[in-house]
């Protein structure tokens, strides 16, 4: 049986391109967890992610010796955020497209950018029907957990998401069981872990699983899925898929698209509105989960892809053409666009650090470097 076959009798995992037919007998594809220009990324993954090829790690040392030889100190990565490039109308339709035009089903898209609401109310005034989602920020001791909350009511949405934004500003673990508790008691509102073994503080693996295992023995009975990551290592996915066994709960799908790579996983359904599949993995526990081909790709070389989507140029996006326009530092001002102070003469050396990378992330080297890399041993060949 493939590593996340089944976790529960009642949800299955199947991977298309080892299941043409998956989606046969389905009428609605659920495309969840995706993030639009309203969402605030650090720039602190770059150095992990093109650490784990090594051309790309040279590019990125060269790069960072001219930083510190140019102003005596190294790039402060975890100082400065980027948004990412689609708005959204444009996220929304990238992931509708997909569920459409490779699976044949109706789509159903929850956008969940972080901390944020503001996609919601922007398709909502265009008569898109998305629910109202977005990505919770949870502070939990020296760690950080991140929590889809997906389909709030429109009439308390921002009610909740006030509460919500205390706990994430003020850092008050009391309140958040209370919090989780509010959202639990909203029949419609399904409370997802994204990406539970996803370190983003770097405080150890080790320390993260030991308050991994705190926060869901405290708040398991709030929860209603464990997120499958589409950016995540299928190794990963594969220990999420036994401890939401362990705790008698659901697996579930989250892409986790920043760029223009659609989710690499959905979930297949009957349902005809977001309402009737919350109730389908909460109150049936019943989840399809399918992973589409970009999945089966190595994780560095999807990196390499995301940074350099990252760092393209869009002309169809007025004022946010340049990746220099789309990457800040917070300042007391407010958010201060790189391309306003960074000064000329770093203009070269970045721009032949972006061209290097992208000549990487290019699909002729790509493919070498898939090659070398393989697929993704757990995924299948």
């Amino acid at each position: 049986m493939s590593m996340l076959r089944r976790a529960r009798g009642s949800e299955s995992v199947q991977y298309l391109w080892k299941s043409p037919r998956a989606a046969t007998g389905f009428s609605t594809a659920v495309s969840l967890h995706s993030h639009t220009l309203h969402s605030k990324e650090s720039l602190d993954f770059i150095p992990r992610a093109l650490g784990k090829v090594a051309p790309a790690r040279a590019i990125l040392h060269a790069f960072e010796d001219w930083h510190r030889r140019s102003y005596g100190r190294a790039i402060p990565f975890d100082r400065l955020f980027w948004r990412p490039p689609l708005h959204p109308r444009a996220a929304y339709e990238l992931e509708a497209r997909q569920n459409r035009e490779t699976l044949g089903l109706d789509p159903l898209v929850s956008l969940t950018d972080h901390d944020n609401l503001d996609a919601c109310v922007e398709l909502r005034a265009l008569n898109i029907p998305v629910p109202f989602s977005h990505e919770w920020t949870v502070p939990y001791e020296n760690t950080v957990f991140h929590i889809g909350v997906h389909n709030l009511a429109a009439d308390d949405a921002f009610p909740l998401f006030e509460e919500m934004e205390s706990v994430t500003r003020q850092r008050t673990p009391e309140k958040l069981g209370p919090v989780l508790a509010a959202l639990h008691s909203r029949p419609g509102v399904l409370v997802v872990l994204n990406h539970p073994l996803n370190n983003e503080l770097k405080t150890g693996f080790r320390e993260h699983a030991r308050l991994l295992r705190r926060f869901l023995a405290e708040h398991a009975a709030h929860l209603h899925a464990l997120e499958l990551n589409g950016l995540q290592p299928a190794g990963h996915n594969r220990r999420v898929a036994q401890i939401a066994a362990a705790l008698n709960l659901p697996v579930i799908s989250g892409g986790d698209r920043h760029c223009t790579e659609p989710n690499a996983n959905v979930n297949l359904t009957n349902a005809a509105s977001f309402a009737e599949f919350v109730e389908e993995i909460r109150r049936e526990r019943l989840s399809r989960v399918l992973f589409l081909p970009q999945y089966r790709e190595s994780i560095p070389c999807r990196y390499l892809e995301f940074i350099s989507q990252a760092l393209a140029i869009y002309p169809e996006f007025a004022g946010r053409e340049r990746w220099l326009d789309r990457i800040f530092k917070q300042t007391d001002e407010g958010e201060l666009p790189v391309s306003s102070f960074c000064p000329r003469r770093a203009h070269w050396p970045l721009g032949a650090f972006v061209s290097a990378i992208g000549f990487i992330a290019s699909p002729r080297i790509r493919a070498t470097l898939r090659f070398a890399l393989r697929t993704q041993p757990e995924a299948g060949a």
